[in-house]
């Protein structure tokens, strides 16, 4: 049985916002950066995508040595909760999204200040425990009946990304492929990194997660089984600095970073694919 995560999402959700706006109220007192506050008192607040947790965690570090004083905040969820946030008015000056739905409903509504710039691409694989006591070894595998099948929630880019590609799988491999897979979904988790987790712990057989999720912590712990190139999807990755942003100089500082060609390489250790 499916378990319904909807109402401790939701908790989750306004505990996450109240947690943002907390963050933003530390540096109020001394006031935003163009209004008189020193670039040594600065705080920089990242809303980003839960897979880009490892690259952006390395690029904040380059960023803070290269802007001494500076604090870069992060955050990482599901780029839909983090425009749900966004909408709601969590106090923040760039996101990154996994997906371009998410960005392009935050340009509509006139949330970020400049045209968004995609950074890099991703592919889905599909995660299963080290030892593989389910014994998948194809995408097809992962429909047979009985396995214990964990993706993230509906709406979040990752799971948005797998019902593209299981539509794909049901026409190559016949009607019904699609159904016998979610017919096994035993639980729908927060994002794509909570999925993997799961799969980690030996708590499922399988999910779908990025490239980029197959991280030195649990490359001991998983294995990845690949998805066939004509069934996959590439996922692009666009960033922006927000509308409301209390540091735009150093937003714009982000992005550039992060397009460089050493947030590039940054991007490309932790499983990334170049934009271009």
């Amino acid at each position: 049985m499916i378990v319904d995560r909807r109402s401790a999402l939701a908790t989750a959700l306004v505990l996450s916002t109240i947690v943002l706006v907390g963050l933003a109220g530390c540096g109020r007192g001394a006031g935003a950066e163009e209004g008189g506050r020193g670039r040594g008192e600065a705080i920089l607040t990242v809303l980003a995508s839960s897979s880009l947790t490892d690259a952006f965690g390395e690029l904040e570090v380059v960023f803070e040595e290269r802007n001494p004083g500076v604090e870069v905040r992060q955050s990482f969820e599901s780029s839909s909760t983090l425009l749900t946030q966004i909408q709601q008015g969590a106090p923040a000056d760039v996101f990154a999204s996994a997906a371009e739905e998410e960005m392009n409903k935050a340009v509509d509504e006139s949330l970020v200040a400049e045209e968004p710039r995609i950074f890099v691409k991703n592919r889905e694989v599909v995660m299963v425990p080290r030892d593989n006591p389910a014994n998948i070894h194809s995408l097809r595998d992962v429909a047979r009946p009985g396995v214990k099948l964990v993706l993230a929630e509906e709406g979040v880019p990752a799971a948005d990304y797998a019902m593209e590609i299981l539509d794909k799988a049901d026409a190559e491999y016949g009607s019904g492929f699609k159904q016998d897979m979610l017919s096994n979904v035993v639980s729908r988790e927060a994002d794509v990194r909570a999925s993997v987790a799961r799969v980690a712990l030996g708590d499922a057989d399988a999910t779908f997660g990025y490239a980029s999720d197959y991280t030195p912590d649990t490359r001991d712990r998983v294995r990845v089984v690949e998805i066939p190139p004509e069934l996959n999807i590439v996922a692009t990755y666009p960033v922006a600095v927000l509308e409301d942003a209390r540091s735009p100089e150093l937003a714009r500082e982000w992005v550039d970073l992060v397009v460089s060609e050493e947030g590039q390489r940054v991007l490309e250790k932790w499983g990334f694919e170049p934009a271009a």
